[in-house]
């Protein structure tokens, strides 16, 4: 498989019309963000638990959607798919604090699904990081952080420059990929 890094170089070389992530292993991306945003995006364990911990205990998702569709191009060459491949896709707000602070896109072949140690098509409102972290069969990936393209975001969200960390879990079956967009004001400068 083509590193994830190589793809993305390649990618954003050529002229396209939409902005790819540019991503980078979380400790050598080479203008990562000021602390504490980087000491949020490089964090290896649950993003739920310390969404929690920092917020007063008010953690809940919000589901925006939860559907097939086509994976971005990078998603697809993350996950060792020909561009354009139907995934499974589940996008979330992650509220805590009084308000919604990450956007989270994750992506799964869904010839995996049934296959699976996680049933991801019934997690409704429940934390996906829940399930990952408490699963012993299931790895994860090295992190990767970049900027986030605003026209990915819900309309209500967009942002130029917001940053993001992604992470490959497998649990042999599945190849799941979840990325999570940090949105405007968080983390919160005392967190």
């Amino acid at each position: 498989m083509v590193p994830f890094t190589h793809y993305f170089h390649a990618a954003c070389a050529s002229p396209m019309p939409d902005m790819l992530p540019d991503w980078y292993p979380a400790k050598r991306h080479p203008a990562p963000p000021d602390a504490p945003l980087f000491d949020w995006l490089c964090h290896e364990g649950s993003l739920t638990l310390r969404l929690t911990e920092a917020g007063d205990r008010d953690f809940r998702v919000e589901l925006l959607k939860q559907a097939p569709e086509p994976a971005h191009d990078d998603e697809a060459a993350a996950l060792g798919l020909p561009p354009g491949t139907l995934v499974w896709t589940r996008e979330v707000l992650l509220h805590t604090a009084g308000a919604p602070r990450v956007y989270a896109r994750s992506v799964a072949p869904t010839s995996a699904l049934g296959n699976a140690a996680v049933e991801l098509d019934s997690l409704g409102t429940t934390s996906l990081g829940h399930l990952l972290f408490r699963n012993p069969q299931i790895r994860r990936g090295p992190i990767e952080i970049s900027r986030y393209p605003a026209d990915r975001l819900p309309d209500s969200w967009r942002s130029e420059g917001l940053w993001a960390r992604r992470s490959h879990f497998s649990d042999g079956k599945l190849q799941l990929l979840v990325c999570e967009v940090f949105l405007q004001g968080w983390p919160l400068a005392s967190t």
